[in-house]
């Protein structure tokens, strides 16, 4: 009986890989899902980071919530995006999820200049990894 679980098990998960989402077909959060206005307003002096999830089902039970250098951003669903301008420079980028699913604290460094956007995945592996990475997608 346990063989027999173990590939039901393996079957299921490997049928649950997520996929990335172009930029522009990811949906803006809405504004009950943004944690802070600090990184709302765009001006002349900022560059803008977009966080964005992944689509599937893997990681669908949960909640992932993403912060720059420290400060809570927002909470992030499957396809959805956030959009922070933040002043030139260092900065710290992370992402948790909570809720019923696996993976801890993602973190990622990034050096932005003004003017200049950078786009962040969030993203749910078939072996229930998850990550924060930079992306061309």
């Amino acid at each position: 009986m346990k063989p027999l679980v173990v590939i039901l098990t393996a079957c299921t998960l490997s049928a649950c890989s997520n996929t990335p989402v172009p930029t522009n077909q990811a949906k803006e959060i809405p504004a009950q899902q943004r944690l802070t206005s600090a990184y709302s307003a765009t001006n002349i002096d900022t560059g803008t980071i977009i966080i964005k999830r992944d689509a599937g089902e893997m990681g669908s039970l949960c909640t992932v919530y993403v912060s720059i250098d420290g400060n809570n951003l927002a909470k992030l669903e499957s396809e959805e995006k956030v959009t922070a301008h933040v002043t030139p420079g260092r900065h710290i980028i992370s992402a948790v999820p909570k809720g019923a699913c696996t993976g801890g604290l993602s973190e990622q460094a990034s050096t932005l200049s003004k003017d200049e956007t950078q786009v962040f995945r969030v993203s749910f592996a078939s072996a229930g990894d998850f990550s924060l990475s930079p992306t061309a997608f």
